[in-house]
């Protein structure tokens, strides 16, 4: 199932315009779409300080009646007029803090992250008091960031699981909320919102859930809304210089689409201790879930694949199998998108099947990889990781000669990651080269 690579022919401002199918770039082996679209990147290399908004303006979107619009959809005074040759706004500024809540009816987002209402008004890093902060088995890689992760759900809103597939359905009006560190700074937070119907049709990205990424500066004191463009930035830590890379808005929904929607939360993922108590019993005991929780006992809590200190990783539990630190790891990075219901190669890498069930077991690999169009190969070839396209991938790192990430060269993930998971590829390695043969399906491991 691969996207459509036709370049689409609309200037980038007009980015709430563009239809997307609901799964047309998840993660199949062929990303031209979303690698290629006109104007989809851009390379700078400044201070975080200095990377600001295209237009950071008061101007809002208008009613039939001519009232310029808050986030919220109140009318605003005194905003002004646009003129009819201004370039059009790419967010909204309110006059007081929001609270942290999707967009209604706006296709806008608000330029300073403050303004949100999603972070600690005195502590501007951190989250606001409204924001349930939560952690996960096995983190997606994110180029060697560490992470934060909360949600604020709207009023009366409850979390709803899918008994079958473990996976965790937040209610329209829900904020996520991330950030990504460096030695404890950080470079960048993003919010990822699901809204309502309508708002979804003004924004008409083919999905009821909507990214916006907030560049931090340096000193930490601010974060401002990152232009939709592939952007780079190089950010000081005190401690080294961290090239970092901001997707685009079109890069937020080609990763979640709604047969996706956020990654991370399921059973098998939040099935976790934090602090003294299993995470899934706090949630529970706050009435956070409707008539439908995690059943007891929960899901088997996935490992963590390897030992990481600057992301948090104490390594895999005593007893831990390499096939299980490897399924883990592709079951956080590569399932969400590669299984039966959302992007059909033929295999699904969700952790609840066998290596047999799987179906990745000497498969032949479909779309071929750039440069390597001679060489049979297949997605897993037991004994033999380097005829392996599932650690080719994984191993393929963007070249420097294309920093925006434009070309397919084959990597996965193929969107939002530049650098290769050193600890990750090894582990992957290391699974296939151990294993002789595909198990049976019938009773296999």
């Amino acid at each position: 199932m691969n996207p459509s690579t036709a370049p689409d022919p609309r200037p980038r401002f007009a980015w709430w315009a563009l239809a997307v199918a609901s799964a047309s770039l998840g993660c199949s082996s062929s990303h031209a779409s979303a690698r290629s679209s006109p104007d989809s990147s851009i390379q700078v290399v400044v201070d975080a300080s200095t990377l600001t908004p295209v237009d950071s303006g008061t101007t809002k979107p208008r009613k039939d009646s001519g009232t310029p619009l808050a986030d919220s959809g109140t009318p605003l005074a005194d905003s002004g007029a646009t003129k009819p040759d201004a370039a059009p706004p790419t967010c909204i500024t309110p006059s007081s803090p929001a609270s942290c809540a999707a967009p209604r009816m706006t296709a806008l987002p608000i330029c300073n992250l403050a303004l949100t209402g999603c972070m600690d008004a005195n502590h501007p890093t951190a989250f606001a008091a409204s924001a349930i902060s939560y952690e996960v088995n096995s983190p997606l890689w994110s180029d060697g960031a560490a992470k934060a992760r909360a949600f604020v759900l709207p009023s009366g809103g409850k979390i709803h699981v899918d008994a079958s597939t473990g996976k965790w359905a937040f209610p329209v009006g829900t904020v996520l909320l991330k950030n990504f560190l460096f030695d404890d700074k950080v470079v960048e937070t993003r919010l990822f919102m699901h809204v309502d119907d309508a708002t979804a049709a003004l924004i008409g990205n083919g999905t009821n859930w909507v990214g916006y990424n907030y560049a931090w500066n340096e000193e930490q004191t601010e974060a401002t809304i990152v232009p939709n463009a592939r952007t780079g930035v190089s950010f000081r830590t005190g401690k080294q210089t961290v090239n970092w890379n901001y997707p685009s808005f079109f890069d937020c929904i080609g990763c979640h689409s709604n047969a996706i929607g956020p990654i991370g939360p399921e059973t098998d993922q939040m099935n976790r201790t934090v602090g003294t108590e299993n995470q899934i019993d706090t949630f529970a005991t706050k009435r956070l879930f409707d008539d439908s929780p995690p059943a007891k006992p929960y899901a088997p809590a996935l490992v963590e694949p390897y030992a990481n200190g600057a992301l948090g990783l104490d390594g895999p539990p005593p007893g831990a199998t390499v096939e299980d630190r490897a399924r883990s790891y592709l079951a956080a990075n590569c399932s969400f998108c590669h299984r039966a219901d959302v992007n059909d190669q033929g295999f699904d890498l969700r952790s609840q099947f066998s290596l047999g069930q799987t179906g990745i077991c000497n498969l032949m690999q479909q779309n071929g990889i750039p440069g390597m169009t001679a060489t049979p190969l297949f997605d897993f070839k037991p004994g033999d990781h380097a005829k392996s396209a599932v650690w080719i991938r994984m191993n393929t790192p963007v070249p420097a000669s294309d920093p925006g990430e434009l070309e397919d060269v084959g990597r996965m993930p193929p969107v939002a990651s530049f650098v290769v998971d050193s600890q990750a590829t090894a582990l992957i390695a290391q699974w296939i080269d151990s294993t002789k043969s595909c198990p049976l399906v019938d009773g296999g491991n």
